[in-house]
């Protein structure tokens, strides 16, 4: 087991007899003898000396910084829209907040069902806490932003050529590392911050995972059921097509297919069936929260039947003003089929459609 005395020892029983068999062989090493492997490794570290690759490289480098470019200015752009609207909510009143939520559940609650779970299960996790690693993450971030458009400018012999352009890709990469690293105000706290995202992170998709598990077990339970019928109709063609040589492959084809179909399938039931609660309770609450805003403004105050202070367990008034929001919002998820939306919501909200579907993924697969 090479030359440490720790994993030497370890190799021995408590009487000095070997555990492992005689002539065992660590993998590793033998890995690191196989010739292809070696090979594998030579042609690599010649590819750094290739002429063809370099030029290659070099051309298509102003496409690769202008690629980055544009996605930091997107990325940018989208963090302050957010960030703007997170200010505004964290503003608002009680009963202005409860009006927004309303509206989001009522009008979205079934295209970013796995996403308002998370954000639920977020915030019985903690979440202000969580809110102020990421926040300090992003402080982090904008430190080493800052630091690297401070680098790219810097001509140090001055020579009329940036530094970083002087540099070869390696030295260029270890460069770029120190100034990564100088510009962290305080590693041991964003490791702390980096750790606390991630295992709050990991606890979200294990409670979503328990929480949709029904679904996932429909899904597959369905799959079993129809996969006979349709490796019947569609086994001989798909066999043909792929031949002798990868007959093998067409069971494996048809059964990871249907499981993906029918997942989907089940999820979009999935929606309808949140898209219905989550209207019915986005409505009752837009309906209480409505009749409360018009009383603090004095909108209410020539109308008998709206006692003071408003309460929705003793009036119909909700209700009234409720149910018709929760049927307009169900009208308007199922007429954008659960999760199309429209134009400029799909522009202004596609990060948060991406972490549904990443979410819906992760719990189901």
């Amino acid at each position: 087991l090479g030359s440490s005395p720790f994993l030497a020892k370890f190799a021995m029983g408590s009487k000095g007899q070997p555990l492992l068999p005689k002539g065992f062989e660590n993998p590793f090493q033998s890995l690191a003898r196989n010739p292809k492997v070696a090979r594998y490794i030579q042609s690599v570290s010649d590819a750094g000396d290739n002429p063809k690759l370099q030029e290659t490289l070099e051309a298509l480098k102003p496409y690769a910084i202008g690629a980055l470019s544009i996605l930091r200015y997107v990325i940018e752009v989208y963090f302050r829209i957010y960030s703007a609207a997170y200010a505004v909510v964290e503003k608002l009143p009680a009963d202005e907040l409860k009006f927004l939520i309303g509206f989001i559940l009522c009008f979205f609650g079934g295209v970013f069902v796995a996403l308002i779970a998370a954000v639920e299960a977020f915030r019985t996790m903690g979440g202000q806490s969580l809110y102020d690693d990421l926040a300090y993450i992003k402080i982090e971030l904008d430190n080493v932003v800052k630091a690297h458009d401070a680098d790219e400018q810097v001509d140090a012999n001055r020579d009329g050529i940036r530094d970083v352009e002087a540099m070869g890709s390696q030295e260029l990469v270890q460069h770029k590392a120190m100034v990564v690293m100088q510009s962290i105000n305080d590693p041991k706290r964003l490791q702390g911050a980096v750790g606390n995202l991630w295992s709050a992170y990991l606890a979200v998709v294990a409670t979503l995972s328990l929480k949709f598990a029904q679904t996932t077990a429909y899904a597959l339970a369905i799959s079993e059921m129809v996969k006979f019928p349709v490796t019947r109709v569609v086994a001989p063609p798909l066999a043909y097509a792929l031949g002798p040589s990868l007959v093998n492959w067409v069971d494996v084809i048809i059964d990871s297919t249907l499981k993906a179909f029918v997942i989907l399938l089940v999820w979009f039931f999935a929606r309808i069936r949140a898209a219905f609660y989550s209207g019915l309770r986005g409505g009752q609450m837009l309906g209480a929260a409505t009749v409360q805003i018009c009383q603090k403004w004095g909108w209410t105050d020539s109308l008998p039947f709206v006692k003071k202070p408003f309460n929705p367990d003793e009036s119909y008034l909700d209700e009234v003003i409720g149910y018709p929001l929760a049927i307009l919002g169900f009208y308007f998820q199922m007429t954008h089929y659960f999760g199309v939306l429209p134009f400029p919501l799909d522009w202004l909200l596609w990060p948060l459609s991406f972490v549904e579907g990443l979410l819906e993924i992760q719990i189901s697969w």
